[in-house]
């Protein structure tokens, strides 16, 4: 039962979001779902917090209306102004002991009485993301801000370590047989850490949680909403034991996966330390058709592994913009219904494949652009610190996730490959003027300039993308892409140039061949020509020609 220093998050303000009014102000679970038509996204610490949050309102709004069952119940959902608050009501109701922060037989994500031998009880640096590991200096948070936080401050990195602990040693829980000399040794990390997060967000929370509230008719890309496929607040109170490896039994678990058993020390007037113990183990292979929210990638080696074919999540690259692979997130290019014989190279995520269908359906407007959020932790050696959090906006024409009509997909991909082939050449120009001045081989010149490149496109890429709507001539569009990356490339071509050594004008022999930096303009032009010829008009292409 709860008491007076309990901390329920179904009432008491913990989530922080922003209003549409782009003020930070912080709700409880149920003011959250009821006010969504007025609030923007949600927030947190660090951005991996909002991932893990919404995904616990996902499973909650999933159980509380029990569904959706099929297109047309979501459509009815969506059509409405406002989220089913009665039936939510309704539904919190039931599950209100479960979700008491610091409930006495079965506290919210932990487990009640945890204990190791000794009943030590760790900092709250074991859960608080953005104080790196052993490294205190490298945060803007001071010492004494760890020494107690809030009871909601903990709430919210509670759900984030479930979904995004690293691995490493964790505390020994007395009762749990995998102890080995006190210590609980790795497991790997949160779920959600294993994945590269992708998450459709609407003109407000309500749309956000609607576009990604899947039915569950859908059991072709994505299980969820099954009998057996509950969250930890319907099932039985966690005991400091666990499964070696306990198979998920859908989306709605995978969402709030207990990766780890934990106390918080403390109550509602603050929290002081915790007890971070091993938890479910989870391994990825294979998740595909469970989790939605990332893209997935055949894994030859893998597949070698299990004798059988072998996808696993695609997780987010902190050194490669978002844009550059964008083949993976598009379902007319990577969707989950190919009837091909050889596996494919990527899966698009199963929501993205949802919002595709939704629009052939004719239930969202082909003109509908939602922000495409992409959010994940890339860890340090043997996973055992963060080592970044990544978090990404591309604004996605809901008309590339068709599968039935792929030609707009086919078109932002086909534009991603025409900046890499000028990436490979612009790599080749810095290079061959880095010799020719008497560099050796893979100088880094040629990394830097084309990184560059891919700077000046991050901006108008995304421009470009979000126009490409239904209305638009994709051949007309492709050529535009063109000619805005050629404009890009002139003057990173131009300082190359200037910058180049008077020993690069007059040259040196490599591989048998007289290299200048005249020459490797020439050669860079004529490359650059073959790359962009939607870019270019008749003269250019003869000129080209003649100088080759």
């Amino acid at each position: 039962m709860p008491t007076e220093t309990d901390f329920n998050l179904l009432d008491e303000p913990w989530i922080i979001v922003l209003g549409t009014d782009g003020r930070e102000r912080h709700v409880s679970i149920l003011d959250a779902l009821e006010q969504a038509p007025r609030l923007g996204m949600i927030g947190g610490e660090v951005p991996t917090q909002a991932f893990a949050i919404t995904r616990l309102l996902l499973a909650f709004l999933h159980r509380a209306i029990d569904g959706p069952d099929d297109q047309d119940e979501w459509e009815g959902v969506w059509a409405a102004e406002e989220l089913p608050m009665d039936r939510i009501r309704e539904y919190a109701e039931r599950v209100r002991p479960r979700f008491g922060l610091f409930a006495a037989e079965a506290p919210f994500f932990q487990v009640a009485g945890l204990r190791t031998a000794k009943n030590e009880v760790s900092g709250l640096e074991k859960i608080v993301a953005d104080v790196p590991n052993g490294e205190p200096f490298f945060t803007t948070r001071s010492a004494a801000s760890l020494r107690r936080i809030d009871a909601a401050e903990a709430a919210r990195w509670l759900v984030h370590a479930h979904a995004f602990d690293p691995s490493g040693i964790k505390s020994g829980a007395v009762g749990d047989p995998n102890v080995k000399g006190g210590r609980g040794y790795p497991i790997g990390t949160g779920w959600s850490g294993q994945i590269g997060g992708v998450l459709p967000q609407g003109a407000n929370l309500r749309e956000t949680l609607l576009l990604n509230l899947i039915s569950r008719d859908v059991e072709t890309f994505v299980r969820i909403g099954g009998q057996d496929d509950v969250p930890p607040w319907e099932r039985d109170p966690d005991g400091p034991e666990w499964q070696e490896e306990r198979p998920p039994r859908g989306a709605i678990d995978l969402y709030t996966w207990q990766t780890r058993r934990v106390r918080l020390a403390g109550d509602r007037n603050g929290v002081t330390g915790v007890l971070l113990a091993n938890g479910d183990k989870i391994r990825p292979q294979n998740r595909h058709g469970l989790d939605p929210h990332t893209a997935w990638r055949y894994s030859d080696p893998q597949s070698k592994k299990f004798k059988t074919t072998v996808y696993m999540p695609q997780p987010h690259d902190p050194n490669r913009s978002v844009w550059r692979g964008i083949a993976a997130m598009l379902p007319s290019i990577s969707g989950r219904r190919s009837s091909g014989s050889e596996p494919q190279q990527f899966l698009a995520p199963g929501v993205l494949q949802w919002l595709g269908d939704l629009v052939a359906e004719g239930l969202l407007p082909e003109n509908y652009v939602p922000r495409v959020r992409v959010q994940g932790a890339e860890y340090g050696a043997q996973s055992a610190t963060y080592s970044e959090i990544v978090d990404d906006v591309l604004p996605l024409s809901v008309v590339l996730l068709r599968q039935d009509r792929p030609a707009a997909g086919q078109t932002a991909t086909e534009a991603v490959a025409d900046a890499e082939k000028v990436g490979t050449a612009i790599w080749s120009f810095a290079e061959n003027l880095a010799q020719a001045g008497g560099a050796e081989p893979k100088s880094g010149a040629g990394d830097r300039a084309r990184e560059q490149l891919y700077a000046a496109l991050e901006t108008p890429y995304r421009e470009w993308l979000a126009e490409l709507g239904p209305d638009r001539d994709l051949s007309e569009a492709r050529a535009a892409w063109q000619r805005t990356v050629r404009a890009a490339t002139t003057p990173l071509a131009e300082e190359l140039i200037e910058a180049a050594p008077p020993a690069a004008w007059v040259g040196r022999t490599i591989r048998e061949r007289l290299v200048t930096a005249a020459l490797a303009e020439v050669w860079f032009k004529a490359g650059l020509g073959k790359a962009l010829p939607l870019a270019r008009n008749h003269s250019e292409n003869t000129a080209l020609e003649a100088a080759v």
